[in-house]
């Protein structure tokens, strides 16, 4: 029997100034999603979800929160503003850059150089 479950998985958190923002997975029946939340003065945005893998990083600079992702993600939700803060979402990581990242012992065959021209690139 499968059971989906509203854990959240690998949890990081970024702070800033005057938020928090929350990167975490849950599992469903039959995929991952990822989430990115907005926490500020005790309220929870939703900023994004994402079908599978592929957010790369968060970056948070003053009211600003850059969402770095492999640029083929399947994205549900995205929030452009959030309580005033800018949501910026960053596309220009590649496949290879992700796969060095978080899966290295399968990033063996990467080459750069073909991985980096979007729509452009696929993979026997």
């Amino acid at each position: 029997m499968f059971v989906s479950c509203d854990k959240h998985l690998n949890e990081k958190v970024f702070e800033g100034k005057n938020v928090k923002v929350r990167w975490y997975r849950i599992s469903r029946i039959t995929s991952v999603h990822e989430y990115v939340d907005l926490e500020i003065r005790h309220k929870t945005y939703n900023l994004l979800e994402s079908n599978s893998e592929g957010v790369y990083d968060i970056i948070v600079k003053g009211d600003t929160i850059i969402i770095q992702v492999v640029n083929d993600l399947l994205i549900y939700e995205l929030s452009a503003i959030a309580n005033g803060n800018i949501i910026i979402l960053d596309s220009s990581i590649t496949s290879c850059q992700y796969q060095k990242k978080f899966f290295p012992e399968f990033a063996t065959d990467c080459n750069d150089s073909i991985y980096s021209i979007p729509g452009k690139f696929t993979r026997n």
